[in-house]
Parts: structure tokens; C-alpha cells; sequence
């Protein structure tokens, strides 16, 4: 199915709207000097956002449009689980480190790959039926 540059434009300029908005939320209210300082998403505003944005956003190009949302949900929830499973114990000798931003990557990754998944399914799916 192709989509004019109108329809991709949009999606675009959504997806980079979502991920500036995490970026400020990330770094203001999150990070390490912000309101709520909590290690994931302060670590991954700073290290490893403009890299998911970026992986998001370019197949935006080529007509995906499914993909960037799903890798966004995994951006989000990989930092909600890295910060919920990636501290665990950490303040029990030999004080084992913070692997929040460690899950947050992965989660992304596999977000990344369900996304291929689920644009080539769709991609199939419409070009069987027609």
C-alpha cells in the first residue's frame, strides 16, 4: 500500500513530536538534576533517545508507518521496565550496578523487530488481496 508524502510527512512530523516530548520529559522532569530523578529515563534521555528517534523515524521514509509507534511504545516501556527490573538488588553488597538502561535497549530491539514483523505481515497481506 503506498501512502502520498503528504500522509508520511504527518506521521513524521508525529513521531518526532512524541520522541521531543520524551526528551523533555526525560531530561527535565527524569533525569538526574530534574524534578523526579530516576536513573532509566535519565539515562536514556541523555545516552540512547536520539538513536531510537533516528531508527524510528527513517523507515518512515520508505512508507512504513506502523513501525515508528511500535518502536516508540518500546522506548517507553523498556524504560518503564528497565527502571521497574533493572535495580533489582541493587543496594545489597556487593552493590550490584543499575541494568536499567541495559533492558531498555533490548526491549527497544525487540520492539524494532516486531515492528519489521508486523509492517512485512501487513505489506503481505495487502498485496495478496489485491
Amino acid at each position: 500500500m503506498k501512502f502520498s508524502k503528504k500522509i508520511r510527512a504527518v506521521h513524521i512530523c508525529t513521531i518526532l513530536v512524541l520522541y521531543v516530548a520524551a526528551y523533555l520529559i526525560c531530561r527535565y522532569i527524569f533525569d538526574v538534576r530534574g524534578i523526579l530523578p530516576i536513573y532509566t529515563p535519565g539515562w536514556t534521555g541523555r545516552n540512547f533517545l536520539w538513536f531510537a528517534a533516528v531508527i524510528s523515524t527513517l523507515p518512515t521514509f520508505f512508507g512504513w508507518i506502523k513501525f515508528p509507534y511500535i518502536t516508540f511504545a518500546g522506548f517507553v516501556s523498556g524504560n518503564v521496565a528497565g527502571e521497574l527490573l533493572g535495580g533489582f538488588q541493587s543496594d545489597i553488597p556487593p552493590r550490584y550496578l543499575h541494568h536499567g538502561w541495559l533492558i531498555c535497549i533490548v526491549v527497544f530491539l525487540l520492539s524494532c523487530a516486531v515492528g519489521v514483523f508486523i509492517e512485512h505481515r501487513f505489506k503481505y497481506r495487502t498485496e495478496t488481496y489485491k
